[in-house]
């Protein structure tokens, strides 16, 4: 009975529209049914559809937003949803998937506290296995799955501030061996994303950990079939109903990446940071003015004195850089958004912020209370913003002549400059 009291809560909140997404996804609502276009690919997801719902109607009107955008689309399709439904996707070129149970396991007893040890061999919460991050990536992502949220799709997605991402390791012979991963969102489950192992030991550790989960305090569910359906129940799931996959993929091909995603600090973010510091001999605080080495080309004004007389000024600054970020990198070329000691993100300046895409993410451009940049990969040009002397600088060949002119009618003659 309980699983089936935590179904039906779940099933009552399919079909809404989320508080929070992940970045780069564009959210949209159609009646009964919520679509996430992430430009690469999309979903469907619907609340129970009403009796006399017109499904093969619904459907069309689905399948013509994907291929307005040119993404594949996953529908997923649960054993107690309308008896039309999968005939009315059949009928219109969907394509029947994978076939999965849906498994629920409540919540366990706390942990206790935490051994604050090294970690030795055996399950271990991968913050806390030192030097075993870059293994877990590569086992993650390397393993063929399936998996019901891949390891890299995961991380793009970030977390949000209603959850958080778990990831436990198996650690054998002092190195990672097997990973799993899962998510919390505003969802009340914890969903369980992938594990690389299947066998009921490995199983058992990582679920009964999250089951644990304090900060949580949330059922698990998961999606499973073969053998870690069969471990899964062993490990105290049970099953509340089946689900099965509608593919649909439109002419063309879809979007090799996403328009926008996070930064993942092992891959991106700090690598890119080190090169900054390195290059730019950039040193954070508030006494060094300036806090890294001008390059050539390169132009610095004050932003201080300007609120007054420009009351959005962050607005007005930001839409001038983004105007010069547009002109200066290549088609498909990321911009990536920095800010000092937090998460970071990548973003197509062509492909966000306009009508029917995501917006940009960060924070904007104006260094409200830490450093903010925004940088090519290969750092040849950017913008770096200082919050406590209150300058921007803007380098780069092709960027500062996007933007000096618009720069200096805003703010006045830059105060430094490198020719």
């Amino acid at each position: 009975m309980e699983t089936d009291a935590q179904w039906a809560k779940w099933n009552g909140l399919r079909g809404r529209v989320p508080a929070w997404h992940p970045v780069g996804v564009v959210v949209a609502s159609d009646g009964p049914v919520v679509r996430r276009h992430y430009g690469t690919h999309g979903t469907v997801e619907h609340a129970p559809l009403a009796p006399g719902e017109d499904v093969t109607e619904l459907v069309r009107r689905q399948r013509a937003a994907f291929a307005e955008r040119g993404e594949p689309v996953e529908w997923k399709v649960y054993g107690h949803d309308s008896p039309g439904l999968a005939p009315a996707l059949i009928a219109a070129g969907f394509t029947p998937g994978w076939d999965r149970s849906v498994l629920i396991a409540g919540t366990l007893a706390g942990a206790g506290p935490q051994d604050q040890r090294e970690p030795r061999d055996g399950v271990h919460d991968v913050y806390r296995a030192r030097g075993q991050a870059d293994g877990t990536w590569k086992i993650a992502v390397g393993s063929p799955g399936p998996h019901a949220v891949p390891y890299a799709e995961m991380i793009a997605d970030g977390s949000s501030d209603e959850g958080d991402v778990l990831i436990q390791v198996l650690l054998e012979d002092g190195l990672a061996t097997a990973a799993g991963w899962a998510h919390a969102d505003e969802q009340p489950f914890t969903i369980v994303g992938g594990l690389t192992r299947h066998d009921e030991d490995f199983v058992r550790a990582c679920t009964d950990r999250w089951r644990r989960d304090s900060r949580l305090g949330r059922p698990l569910l998961a999606e499973a079939d073969g053998p870690l359906r069969a471990s899964l129940l062993e490990a105290g799931f049970t099953e509340a109903t089946a689900v099965r996959s509608y593919h649909w993929h439109p002419p063309g091909r879809p979007e090799a990446t996403r328009p926008a995603r996070f930064l993942d600090w092992l891959h991106d973010d700090g690598p890119l940071w080190d090169r900054f510091c390195a290059d730019f001999d950039f040193k954070p605080g508030t006494t060094y003015r300036p806090a890294i080495t001008e390059p050539s080309p390169s132009a610095v004004w004050n932003l201080h004195s300007h609120h007054r007389a420009v009351p959005d000024l962050p607005a007005e600054l930001d839409a001038v850089v983004q105007r010069g970020l547009l002109a200066a990198t290549r088609p498909g070329e990321f911009v990536y958004w920095l800010d000092w000691q937090h998460d970071g993100y990548r973003y197509d300046p062509r492909r966000t912020g306009v009508p029917g895409r995501p917006p940009r993410p960060g924070k904007g451009t104006y260094p409200n209370g830490d450093y903010y940049l925004h940088v090519t990969h290969d750092l040849r040009l950017g913008t770096f913003g200082h919050p406590w002397e209150q300058t921007l600088t803007v380098w780069g060949p092709a960027l500062l002549p996007a933007v000096e002119g618009e720069l200096t009618e805003l703010l006045g003659a830059p105060v430094r400059r490198r020719d």
